[in-house]
């Protein structure tokens, strides 16, 4: 048996799973996030998909879902993506990506409540039992975070893309499920 990770309470606002109804403020954060922090994520902006690509891929299922941070105005503030590996044989896996808060609203807990409602989603999803994530080796914050909540690095990719011609390199992270907080 999995023990829960704890709730985190946020002073204001809420996190909630996003719906092909949110695909428009989430789109809207994303291109920011792309153009704001190029190194940070794998993605161009160029490549994003349109809104009704986007509203698609909002739809949640057993092994997918974005969960997005509301602040006390409703606005969408944070992003953060809940994947489970695709192949039969790593179904026990799942993975986080694209984390993102708005500049004015980071230091507030909406990252950390993002990060914890999607390890929530691990633990009650049957038979995940790790979750992994990449992140840019100069993304200190980031790194933090979840070394705080507990995932360990356990391997770089070096020179893992390229944004306008600088190389970054990823630190791999892992965390068993048991072991979250």
């Amino acid at each position: 048996m999995h023990a829960r990770p704890p709730t985190v309470r946020l002073a204001q606002g809420s996190i909630r799973v996003l719906t092909p109804d949110d695909a428009e403020p989430y789109r809207a954060l994303r291109m920011r996030a792309l153009y704001e922090q190029p190194p940070a994520f794998g993605a161009l902006p160029e490549d994003e998909p349109g809104l009704a690509e986007t509203r698609e891929r909002l739809r949640e299922s057993l092994d997918r879902c974005y969960f997005g941070a509301f602040n006390d105005g409703c606005e969408l503030v944070g992003i953060v993506r809940f994947s489970r590996y695709s192949a039969a044989n790593e179904k026990h896996r799942a993975y986080l990506a694209g984390l993102y808060v708005w500049p004015d609203c980071r230091g507030k807990g909406f990252g950390r409540a993002l990060v914890q409602r999607a390890l929530r989603r691990a633990y009650n999803t049957p038979g995940i039992r790790r979750v992994n994530l990449t992140v840019v080796t100069t993304q200190d914050a980031a790194v933090r975070l979840y070394i705080s909540v507990g995932f360990r690095i356990y391997g770089t990719d070096l020179q893992a893309f390229s944004s306008h011609g600088v190389l970054y390199d990823e630190h791999l992270m892992t965390m068993p499920v048991e072991t979250a907080t």
